[in-house]
């Protein structure tokens, strides 16, 4: 049988996670090394999630696990903040299809939205890096389909008939195998190896998978659960030894920017194009399905470039931008980034 699920499991999950994430940013922020060690890794994906939180809480169909995860997502993606904020949003939105008219989930559909989730976040990339949140979210997704996919002969939980469908297993399973991808992580990057520590967001997304686990078998949370992670409890420059300086930090004058425009999937090729010349860490994600009378829908960019005009001028090229945000990158956070075109600190 599929195990049931709550109307309220996605609110549920990210309040819980919002929670963690929160507690956990001050480290999040400290342990930021990549793509840029600008400490707001933690302050962006709790942005993130807060905003989809709010969604989740407010959309009506709560008998709709997928169309709730949709309401959520799309008001991720459309307050997401930074590379982390960015990647989480665009997993969230990516996990809501699989679940469309689902009052309940089992693992093989959990096993589908994940699948989906690191489809979706691997394609807004124009660049995908292991070392990051890519390489957790891809841990999961591999854990939740061999766990779906079990001989029916497996042993069960007592009262579990069918273990090919058992959620809290499989979940509880998924974790641990994201610890272990989140150990990983220190040795596929190369400025993570250098400082001896572990990818923030990477940990930022396994505080979110921890908050589903808990959510789903109604267990405690695991509040030590990264504290014997490399860099987690020091920080990115203290653990080690190692000193800050050996850390490469932004260019002077380099930027983030980030904004909302309608485009066809032919526009948005193009843009995702003209970007990568021009800047990195460049990320294009659609914001929900629906088209207007031109076939656009809304797309959320999000790029690092040496100057803010090397961005705005193809964003603005491609159509009219929404929120349109920029950023300085030698800033000690994306917290403050100033709207309209106008440079944060």
């Amino acid at each position: 049988m599929s195990t049931p699920t709550r109307p309220s499991l996605v609110p549920h999950w990210l309040a819980l996670a919002e929670e963690l994430v929160g507690r956990a940013a001050p480290r999040l922020d400290a342990l930021n090394l990549f793509p840029v060690p600008d400490a707001d890794t933690g302050t962006n994906m709790l942005a993130t999630l807060t905003a989809a939180r709010t969604a989740a809480d407010a959309c009506p169909a709560q008998d709709d696990v997928g169309a709730v995860l949709a309401h959520a997502g799309a008001a991720a993606l459309d307050s997401a903040r930074g590379n982390s904020g960015m990647l989480l949003a665009v997993s969230l939105a990516g996990m809501a299809e699989p679940l469309r008219g689902r009052e309940r989930v089992d693992a093989f559909a959990l096993a589908a939205a994940f699948g989906a989730a690191d489809r979706a976040a691997r394609q807004a990339l124009s660049d995908p890096r292991e070392g990051t949140i890519l390489t957790v979210l891809s841990a999961a997704a591999r854990s939740l389909a061999r766990s779906s996919t079990q001989a029916p002969d497996t042993p069960a939980v007592a009262g579990d008939a069918d273990p090919a469908v058992r959620l809290g297993p499989a979940v509880t399973v998924m974790l641990a195998d994201c610890v272990q991808a989140v150990e990983e992580t220190e040795s596929l990057l190369a400025p993570l190896t250098r400082a001896h520590v572990v990818d923030a967001g990477a940990v930022g997304l396994l505080w979110v998978f921890e908050a589903l686990r808990s959510v789903v078998t109604g267990t405690p949370v695991d509040e030590e659960l990264a504290t014997v992670l490399p860099g987690y409890v020091e920080g990115a420059h203290a653990a080690e030894g190692e000193p800050a300086a050996a850390v490469e930090a932004p260019a002077e004058g380099a930027v983030e920017v980030m904004g909302t425009l309608a485009l066809t999937p032919l526009a948005a090729a193009e843009l995702r194009r003209r970007l990568t010349e021009v800047g990195d860490a460049v990320i294009l994600a659609p914001v929900g399905t629906a088209r207007d009378g031109h076939g656009r829908v809304p797309w959320r960019v999000h790029v690092h470039v040496p100057r803010a005009e090397d961005a705005i001028g193809p964003l603005r090229a491609a159509g009219d931008v929404e929120g349109l945000a920029v950023t300085d990158l030698a800033g000690p956070s994306h917290g403050d980034a100033a709207p309209d075109g106008c440079h944060g600190r």
